[in-house]
């Protein structure tokens, strides 16, 4: 083909969609699925919907003269519906993903997040409950045995190596409890000076247990750490926690695809707020889902037992899904594209997001 012909090609296309662009819409009720997910999508006392999506939909809708009906139902009956035409769009936070786009179209990204992870916060109590009960596993009681054992041969033979030669170990029982005692002090003091070997033999062994008895402290500070840090934060600290979980998520959301593509186990529930009653009630270690929402919740819990924490991952680009051929599609981008280059959609998104999350958006 010639370049004349490839430049012809593509001047038409242009000029098709132009055309389709300008085609006006049908005159009907458009059908707008949405769902509880603050503070993208919520409603108020009187039933009326709200939110930063639901209110750039207001804002679209009615640039293009659209009369519009919204009906709440879950993300995944919402897609379903979408795709089979029950529905035209969704004023509800739909991330644009390869699986979707397979069944849906989307319109242009308008805003950019993450998932984030949700855990629960310990009270005070409950934390040293937790420390306590994980200071007395078996693993637990099997490292301080070992330590009382080692303690206990340590001294048995410095007294053995000792009694002959040195007064500070002489005696029966006496001088076993000061090989004791030495060999106890020497383990997390390193000795008092009060009781010394002075055989060639004995001063061998104290050098010896010396180096053995760092080991084991320093073993047994870091198991203690590692368990109050575990008691603190829970089991999840971070996004390799999530491996060894059981994540709570929402049903149908890019998050819960995220996981399953990830192989973390997890389990699915409708909503948010019924993913972190699961979390409350430890049916699940964390719940994973964006972090905007996560935030929301967390921020407006009377209770303070959620944490909403510093990871972020798997970037979201949330747009308006559309069932394939929709003539919306184009209606709405010129749309998106003419009210995001002016000052209302950032006051938007600073009233219901902040200025920090705002400068998330393109």
């Amino acid at each position: 083909m010639s370049l004349s012909r490839i430049a012809l090609a593509i001047s038409l296309a242009g000029f098709c969609r132009t055309l389709n662009a300008a085609d006006p819409l049908p005159n009907r009720e458009w059908r707008v699925g949405v769902f509880e997910a603050p503070p993208y999508a919520m409603r108020t006392k009187d039933g009326q919907w709200r939110g930063l999506i639901v209110d750039l939909w207001k804002e679209i809708a009615s640039e293009l003269n659209l009369s519009c009906r919204f009906g709440e139902a879950s993300p995944d009956v919402i897609l379903d519906d979408i795709a089979h035409g029950r529905l035209d769009t969704a004023a509800a936070p739909f991330a644009a993903t390869i699986s979707r786009e397979r069944l849906i179209d989307f319109s242009h990204t308008f805003y950019v997040s993450h998932s984030g992870i949700a855990v629960r916060r310990a009270d005070d109590e409950e934390r040293w409950l937790t420390v306590a009960r994980a200071l007395a596993t078996r693993t637990a009681l099997r490292l301080y045995l070992g330590v009382v054992i080692l303690v206990f041969l340590a001294g048995t033979l410095l007294w053995l190596l000792e009694r002959r030669r040195n007064p500070e170990f002489s005696g029966g029982w006496s001088g076993v409890g000061s090989g004791f005692w030495w060999s106890g002090v020497t383990t997390v003091a390193v000795g008092y000076g009060d009781k010394v070997p002075i055989t060639l033999w004995g001063r061998i062994t104290a050098l010896l247990w010396m180096s053995i008895s760092l080991i084991l402290v320093t073993a047994l500070t870091a198991y203690v750490t590692a368990t109050l840090a575990v008691s603190t934060f829970g089991a999840v600290r971070g996004l390799s926690g999530l491996r060894n979980s059981t994540v709570g998520t929402v049903e149908g959301s890019a998050s819960a695809d995220w996981l399953r593509r990830e192989r973390i186990r997890r389990r699915v529930y409708a909503t948010v707020p019924e993913a972190l009653a699961a979390l409350r009630r430890r049916e699940v270690n964390a719940v994973v889902y964006g972090v905007s929402i996560l935030n929301y919740y967390a921020e407006r819990n009377p209770q303070a037992d959620i944490d909403v924490l510093p990871d972020e991952f798997d970037q979201q680009s949330l747009a308006f899904p559309l069932p394939d051929g929709s003539p919306l599609r184009e209606k709405i981008n010129d749309a998106l594209r003419r009210f995001m280059a002016q000052p209302a959609w950032h006051d938007m998104q600073d009233r219901y997001l902040g200025a920090d999350l705002a400068a998330e958006s393109p």
